[in-house]
């Protein structure tokens, strides 16, 4: 659109000498940065894509990103259930074995592949170890929902915290699932809304001049 269209509107707007608002100035603009200024478009896009990459191979690159996943919008929920599902068949797999609890923990953490939530188990073990049990830490945590909670909870009490939590990893396995096949239909509409932007912007920018030079004309 930059590239092809905007300037042949650019040389019709030139020829008729006409004072421009200030939205189609800002699409001239841009479309004259995008065909002369092009390079530097380059060279900030790649510095970026640089910079982001060492960032993110750093450990509070790498940590930041970690955390940041399971706040952002529409996929947060995926990336957290899925790392639910993880934890809890890890960590009943590991107390199914005959794991100690401490150990067990130990080997989650890095199971789960997410810096964040491997501090927070991390943070866990460390509480056990001085005498608290296990539902308390994990409350404390602030990682698990009330589902994961609640089979902790019940678990510890019946002495079945193996079999309650490979039903949540089970469970949230499937709404992961499903979700990804549906994550198109949530995508859609922020898709429709940036379509119906570029319109509202391309209508302000070039139609509302041409029309006051039709106006113009006419007059």
């Amino acid at each position: 659109m930059n590239v092809m269209v905007i300037p042949i509107f650019a040389d019709m707007f030139k020829k008729f000498g006409a004072e421009l608002p200030l939205m189609t100035r800002i699409l001239l603009s841009t479309s004259e940065f995008f065909i002369y200024q092009w390079h530097y478009l380059v060279i900030g896009l790649s510095a970026i894509i640089f910079g982001t990459y060492k960032y993110l191979h750093t450990d509070s690159g790498a940590y930041n990103w970690d955390k940041l996943k399971l706040n952002l919008p529409i996929v947060g929920s995926i990336f957290q259930r899925s790392l639910l599902s993880r934890f809890s068949r890890s960590f009943a797999m590991m107390l199914t074995a005959g794991v100690p609890l401490n150990s067990s923990l130990s080997l989650v953490a890095e199971a789960v592949n997410n810096r964040y939530m491997a501090e927070k188990i991390m943070i866990m073990r460390t509480n056990i170890e001085r005498g608290e049990n296990l539902s308390r830490v994990a409350a404390n945590s602030g990682l698990f929902t009330p589902l994961v909670m609640q089979m902790i909870t019940v678990g510890e009490e019946t002495g079945r915290i193996d079999e309650l939590l490979t039903e949540v990893g089970s469970y949230y396995e499937r709404e992961v699932d499903y979700d990804l096949q549906n994550l198109t239909a949530k995508i859609e509409p922020i898709l429709i809304s940036i379509v119906a932007g570029m319109v509202l912007v391309l209508a302000l920018g070039i139609f509302t001049p041409m029309w006051d030079m039709m106006g113009a004309i006419k007059g």
